[in-house]
C-alpha cells in the first residue's frame, strides 16, 4: 500500500525536516516511529523540506508498506510513538503513483510578524517580533510584484541550481490580525530560503526603510547580493499542500 499521512509539528526543537548526521529532525523521528510499527526501515517522501525552527500544520508525506497494517491503525500507532511536538493528523491509502512532492500542485506557507512593543510570551518561537508598527498597506502593495512566474535568484539560497530557480507564485497577501501581521504565500514550489527572504524584504518595506516598488526591483536583478535580511525561521509555517 501507498500511505499518505498529514503531519503537524512544532519546529522549535528540530534541525529541520531532512534527516542529518547530527541534530534532531522530523524525518528521523517519523522513520523511527514507522520502524517501530512495521519492523522495517521505511523510506518516506515529504512535500517539502522545512527549515530548522520552521513549523508545519499540513506537511504531507507518503511511504509504502506491505499492507498488513491498515491506515487507521497506522495513524493511532504513529501518534503513540511520535514525540509530543509531532502529530499525525490523518492517514489514508492512495494510488501507487501518488508522490507527496512530485504530485503536489501548490504549497501554502504563512509567515507571522508581531509588531507590538512588548515581546511575546505565548507566541515565542512562532512569530518574528518586530518592534514598532509595520505599515501593512505598503507591504501589501509590495507583495503584488511577487505574483506570477519569476526567476527567484535574488530571494533564494545560492545553493539552489541556477537552472531550477523559476517558480510560479500564485498569490501573496499581507493581512493584519490583531497584534500580528500574516504574510500568506501560495506557490508551485518554494526554493530554499525563499519564503523567509521574502518575509525579510517585506519587513523592510513595512518599517519604511524601503519603498514598496523595491521588492519587485531587486527581484528583477536576479542578484543574491541585493537580498535583504532573511527573516527568522520561527515565524514560518507550512500550512497546506494542494494536489
Amino acid at each position: 500500500m501507498n500511505i499518505k499521512v498529514v503531519l503537524e509539528y512544532d519546529g522549535s526543537g528540530f534541525a529541520g525536516w531532512q534527516q542529518q548526521a547530527t541534530g534532531r529532525t522530523v524525518e528521523a523521528e517519523l522513520k523511527r516511529a514507522l520502524r517501530s510499527i512495521t519492523g522495517k526501515a521505511i523510506t518516506v517522501y515529504a512535500a517539502g523540506r522545512t527549515d530548522a525552527g520552521a513549523h508545519a500544520e499540513g506537511q504531507v508525506v507518503n511511504f509504502h508498506t506491505d499492507g498488513r497494517i491498515q491506515p487507521r491503525r497506522i495513524l493511532a500507532a504513529l501518534n503513540a510513538r511520535l514525540p509530543e511536538d509531532v502529530a499525525a493528523l490523518s492517514a489514508e491509502e492512495v494510488p501507487n503513483e501518488f508522490h507527496a512532492r512530485y504530485s503536489a500542485r501548490w504549497r501554502r506557507y504563512r509567515y507571522r510578524y508581531l509588531d507590538r512593543l512588548s515581546r511575546p510570551a505565548l507566541e515565542r518561537g512562532r512569530c518574528w517580533h518586530v518592534r514598532g508598527p509595520l505599515e501593512v498597506d505598503a507591504m501589501s502593495r509590495a507583495a503584488r510584484a511577487l505574483i506570477g512566474k519569476h526567476d527567484w535568484t535574488t530571494y533564494c539560497s545560492a545553493s539552489e541550481p541556477p537552472d531550477a530557480r523559476v517558480r510560479e507564485m500564485r498569490s501573496a497577501q499581507v493581512t493584519r490580525r490583531g497584534d500580528g501581521i500574516e504574510l500568506e504565500l501560495v506557490a508551485e514550489g518554494f526554493l530554499r530560503g525563499l519564503a523567509r527572504s521574502i518575509a525579510g524584504a517585506l519587513a523592510e518595506v513595512g518599517r519604511g526603510k524601503q519603498p514598496p516598488e523595491w521588492v519587485g526591483k531587486i527581484l528583477e536583478t536576479r542578484d543574491r547580493r541585493q537580498a535583504p535580511r532573511t527573516a527568522p525561521a520561527g515565524g514560518l509555517t507550512l500550512m497546506e499542500v494542494i494536489y
